[in-house]
């Protein structure tokens, strides 16, 4: 009986995560992996452990990744973005994996009059755009202004 009040539990807190809701975290723990970052000598003038620096995501990436079938970015909050790059000729229709309604189209063809790169607003639970077409080469950055999560992810 136990364990299968722990699997609804667990099941519970996995779909509140999945609906894009923050659980509140407990307030800094002592652990072995702390202990262990203070014994490498990351320390301040005072003694106490550095404040880790944040690690980047692949919401911020320097250079984007290639749009390809089966990639996803990451959840996107609102004001967050994603960008990939077009360099294969075709057509690459895309959609938001928790709102499979959402749905777009970005066409790579030569001699596109867009090309460098290009912006798409993801807003009212939709993609700006509808179909969009570039040159190959071309980076198309999705900005989410929607206050729930989405996300792109290549067909």
């Amino acid at each position: 009986m136990y364990k299968r009040w722990s699997a609804l539990v667990v099941g519970g807190i996995l779909l509140l995560g999945a609906c894009g809701q923050e659980e509140a975290q407990p307030a800094e723990e002592t652990t072995d992996v702390a202990d262990h970052e203070m014994d490498k000598g990351d320390h301040n003038a005072d003694g106490k452990a550095a404040e880790d620096e944040p690690e980047s995501s692949s919401v911020d990436q320097a250079e984007p990744p290639e749009a390809a079938s089966g990639e996803a970015s990451p959840l996107l909050a609102q004001g967050e973005t994603t960008s990939y790059i077009f360099n294969e000729v075709g057509e690459f229709p895309i959609h938001c994996e928790p709102h499979p309604n959402m749905t777009m189209k970005v066409i790579v063809e030569e001699g596109a009059s867009s090309s460098g790169e290009a912006a798409v607003e993801i807003v009212d639970f939709a993609y700006a755009e509808a179909e969009l077409t570039v040159a190959p080469g071309t980076v198309v950055t999705w900005t989410n202004q929607d206050t729930v999560e989405h996300n792109v992810f290549f067909e």
